[in-house]
């Protein structure tokens, strides 16, 4: 975990999101979860609701069922940092090739977007990859986001996520 905190802190040197960051890596370590979301991408949305109904669920059951109190304690999150992919679209190209209904940030996945919407903070990272692009995202550039989300803002996420898959 200290390789993973050290390169988190610094992604986000640079960015206003460091102190924030270097608190929740080190000072509140023990209230934070990890998520690293690498799901595959043409995954049915219908099965996103339940993958994190049960993730969620995972978490609060081992607050309840573990057989320690040090173990019980070590599941209650505050926070959830997550660490996901994003495409930017390129200043650069204002203007230039890109159309006016482009959107700033095209989301992966579309939890990603209610994450983020609910997310206190969170910074992007370039991301150096040999990936080929597909043409519509010609205007993007791949990027790393890292978000942190209170744990007690994750019942809004479950339902905002139901919605949105549910078209309600």
């Amino acid at each position: 975990m200290d390789e993973v905190n050290g390169f988190l802190l610094k992604l986000c040197e640079e960015n206003d999101a460091f102190v924030n960051m270097r608190v929740l890596l080190t000072k509140q370590a023990c209230n934070v979860g990890l998520l690293i979301s690498q799901r595959v991408v043409n995954l049915p949305p219908q099965l996103l609701p339940p993958l994190y109904d049960a993730l969620f669920d995972e978490v609060s059951w081992a607050i309840e069922d573990e057989p320690t109190e040090e173990l019980r304690e070590s599941f209650r999150f505050k926070y959830y940092i997550l660490l996901t992919k994003i495409y930017e679209r390129k200043s650069a190209n204002k203007g230039k090739g890109t159309s006016s209904d482009d959107e700033p940030i095209i989301y992966a996945k579309p939890e990603d977007e209610i994450f983020h919407k609910l997310s206190s903070w969170s910074f992007d990272f370039p991301i150096r990859t040999q990936e080929i692009t597909a043409h519509e995202l010609r205007n993007y550039n791949l990027k790393g986001l890292v978000m942190a989300i209170e744990a007690e803002k994750v019942p809004s996420f479950r339902q905002e996520l139901q919605s949105l898959i549910n078209g309600s």
